[in-house]
């Protein structure tokens, strides 16, 4: 992990677990993506939008989004704590 992105991640984590989820798993991605997979890409033939479409396409982003969140949080976490113990090593 180069020091600018360690130094970047010590700042975010910082801010909890939850929140960076919530943040940028489930705002910055799922949002996004429940909008344009559901107005745009996968719009109903007749472009009628049932509030059942809607609503499942909503749960499905919103749980991709989540799950995002999680894993990308579990991933950088890990490469810091491996650049964090190489620092104190070195």
């Amino acid at each position: 992990m180069k020091k600018k992105h360690f130094e970047k991640w010590s700042r975010t984590r910082e801010k909890g677990r939850k929140n960076f989820i919530l943040v940028n798993g489930l705002l910055a991605w799922g949002l996004p993506m429940f909008l344009i997979m559901t107005f745009f890409v996968n719009k109903p033939d007749d472009a009628q939008w049932s509030p059942i479409f809607i609503l499942i396409s909503a749960v499905i982003w919103a749980l991709g989004g989540l799950a995002f969140g999680y894993f990308v949080w579990r991933s950088t976490e890990r490469a810091y704590k491996k650049a964090l113990a190489e620092r104190q090593d070195a």
